[in-house]
């Protein structure tokens, strides 16, 4: 366990565990591949053993003031825009003073400034709306995160930030951010299609 003096939360973890972390996923394929062939017959992802399965829309189970900073990358898009809040307002309470939440989500607005500087292809508007990834199907129960929920761009990120008492949260730049730690878990394979907002 984390040292709760420097206690670092990354939430959506997936199967991207990062040590010196507390990992967490609440997808359902965790406890489905822990089971002897679970992963073989359930062709679940191949889970890290430091990845703990809890549903932060309900609780973040730490103490107010707890933590020292939270990592949440491809995940927000997956909540409603009110479990968006709800989970946003979580970090907030859990967060230390001067305490850092780093959210990386899909940039809607790449998505639609690639869309509309597209101008030969007719079928522009079918890829973009396939991008967007929000429709979901059965699968999606068992392999949870396959699809969106909802899209941010930067000023509905930063509103709803706001929203629930984070002062000035500030867009960002791939790996330039006050977690020392950013490059041990920032994807390179996500900085294309990403926007990344930091709040304290």
């Amino acid at each position: 366990m984390t040292d709760t003096a420097e206690l670092k939360l990354n939430i959506g973890c997936g199967t991207s565990g990062v040590e010196g972390w507390v990992n967490v996923d609440n997808s359902p394929s965790i406890l489905l591949a822990r089971l002897p062939l679970g992963s073989r017959i359930f062709r679940t992802p191949d889970w890290p053993r430091g990845v703990r399965r809890i549903d932060v829309r309900k609780k973040i189970p730490y103490p107010d003031s707890s933590v020292s900073c939270i990592y949440s990358s491809h995940t927000f898009e997956h909540f409603t825009y009110d479990e968006s809040r709800a989970v946003a307002r979580e970090c907030f309470r859990v967060l230390r003073p001067a305490g850092i939440l780093r959210i990386v989500v899909p940039d809607l607005g790449i998505m639609v400034r690639d869309y509309l500087a597209d101008t030969t292809d007719p079928m522009a508007s079918h890829r973009f709306v396939s991008r967007l990834l929000l429709t979901a199907n059965v699968s999606d129960l068992l392999h949870a995160g396959a699809h969106h929920r909802q899209m941010f761009d930067a000023r509905s990120l930063t509103h709803m930030l706001q929203g629930v008492g984070f002062l000035a949260p500030e867009l960002s730049t791939f790996r330039s951010s006050r977690i020392a730690e950013i490059a041990e878990i920032e994807l390179e394979s996500r900085r294309s299609e990403s926007l990344y907002v930091e709040a304290t």
